[in-house]
C-alpha cells in the first residue's frame, strides 16, 4: 500500500505557486551558468588575442633584426623584401592592437552586464523565498496564523491626510 501512496504524491498536478518556483529557481541557475560561461569565453578570446599579439610581435623583432643586420649596400632586393615583410607585419601588429583593445572593452563591459544582471536576478530569490512561504503557508494553515505583527499606526498627520474628520451637524441659530 506504500507504494500506491508514494505513487499519488509523486502524480499530484503542480500548482502554479510550484510552477513559478521551478522557474525562479532554473532561471536563476541558468542565468548565472549563462554568465559565467561568457565571461570565460570572453576571457579565452582575449587570451587568445594576447598570444597571437605577442607572436606577431616577436616576428616583426625578428624582421627588423634581420634587416638591421643586412648590409645596405649588399642588395637591395633583399632589403625591399624585407622592409615589405616588416610593413606587413606592421600593419597586422595595428589590427591586433585593435582587436585586443575592442576585447578588453567587451569584457569590462560584460563584467558590468554581469555584475548588474546578477544583482537584479536577486528579485528571483525575493520571487522564490515568497513562493515557498505562500506554499508553506497554504500546506499549513495553522502556522500562518502564528503571532502577526501588530498592526502599525500611521501617524495623526497622515490620518488626518487620508480621512477627512466628519463634521457634526450644525446646530440650528437662534436668530
Amino acid at each position: 500500500m506504500t507504494g500506491k501512496t508514494e505513487d499519488k504524491q509523486s502524480a499530484r498536478v503542480q500548482t502554479p505557486l510550484h510552477l513559478l518556483q521551478v522557474l525562479t529557481r532554473t532561471l536563476n541557475e541558468h542565468l548565472a551558468e549563462a554568465c559565467s560561461q561568457a565571461e570565460a569565453d570572453a576571457r579565452k578570446a582575449l587570451d587568445k588575442l594576447e598570444r597571437e599579439h605577442a607572436r606577431q610581435q616577436e616576428r616583426l623583432d625578428q624582421a627588423q633584426q634581420k634587416l638591421a643586420a643586412v648590409d645596405p649596400e649588399a642588395n637591395g632586393k633583399t632589403t625591399d623584401k624585407l622592409r615589405g615583410k616588416i610593413d606587413e607585419l606592421s600593419a597586422g601588429m595595428a589590427v591586433l592592437t585593435q582587436s585586443r583593445s575592442d576585447a578588453e572593452d567587451y569584457v569590462r563591459q560584460l563584467q558590468n552586464d554581469v555584475r548588474q544582471t546578477l544583482r537584479l536576478a536577486k528579485g528571483l530569490d525575493r520571487i522564490d523565498l515568497q513562493v515557498t512561504q505562500a506554499i508553506e503557508r497554504r500546506n499549513d494553515p495553522a502556522a500562518s496564523k502564528a503571532p502577526k505583527r501588530p498592526p502599525q499606526r500611521r501617524s495623526r498627520s497622515r490620518k488626518a491626510a487620508a480621512a477627512p474628520t466628519p463634521t457634526a451637524p450644525a446646530e440650528p441659530s437662534s436668530e
